[in-house]
């Protein structure tokens, strides 16, 4: 073996051992470039899986993900840059009903809740497209809803509404609550006229439950 060859194979091993330090092993390597570094362009929506399965394979090269003093790593690019103010994670009092409920899944779809986004379709995200088939560290939502991904009685209890209520629940979400609910589906009540196949999800159109308001 000549010299070339020798000095080849210990870069090559170096830039591997550069690799390997930013992400604790081959089978848990976030998705990047080994020269420049830089993850593919659907990192944005990717890298959350990633970071599910491995927490610390992120640390490296971005520091702390829950303190944002110590966030930055030798990348100098902070997870609390774009995940505010709670880093990747939820906040606190989060198993307060009134946070992770009528707040978080209860509430508007869309992405501007902290880093997770609202609507029930924000935490398929982590626990899983039926909420009971959890995803890296995340908990089934079972776990604590034993026959919903949302409370039992009073959910339909309107008599009490300091409980989180299925009708405060913000209507673009039927397109998650169709999972379960399709045309009445575990449910007591049936929509009187069933919508015709291909509808698009909704809480009055026969999709669910109801039918005209009813």
């Amino acid at each position: 073996m000549n010299k070339r060859s020798i000095v080849g194979i210990f870069l090559a091993a170096a830039a591997t051992l550069v690799f390997l330090g930013c992400s604790g092993s081959a089978s848990q390597a976030p998705s990047q470039n080994t020269t420049t570094g830089v993850h593919p362009a659907t990192w944005t929506q990717d890298h959350w899986s990633a970071y599910l399965k491995d927490p610390a394979s992120c640390a490296t090269c971005h520091g702390s993900t829950t303190d944002p003093a110590q966030a930055g790593g030798i990348s100098k690019v902070s997870c609390f840059g774009c995940h505010h103010p709670n880093g990747p994670h939820h906040a606190a009092g989060w198993a307060d009903p009134a946070q992770h409920g009528r707040m978080g899944a209860q509430a508007v779809p869309n992405g501007e809740f902290g880093f997770l986004g609202t609507g029930f379709v924000a935490c398929t995200q982590c626990h899983g497209s039926t909420y009971t088939n959890p995803i890296g560290i995340a908990p089934s939502c079972e776990s604590c809803h034993t026959t919903a991904p949302h409370p039992a009685k009073p959910w339909m209890d309107a008599a009490n509404p300091i409980n989180p209520n299925h009708d405060q629940t913000d209507q673009a979400n039927a397109s998650e609550c169709v999972k379960c609910h399709a045309l009445g589906a575990n449910s007591t009540i049936q929509p009187k006229t069933p919508a015709p196949a291909g509808t698009a999800p909704g809480c009055f159109n026969g999709t669910l439950c109801h039918t005209n308001g009813f």
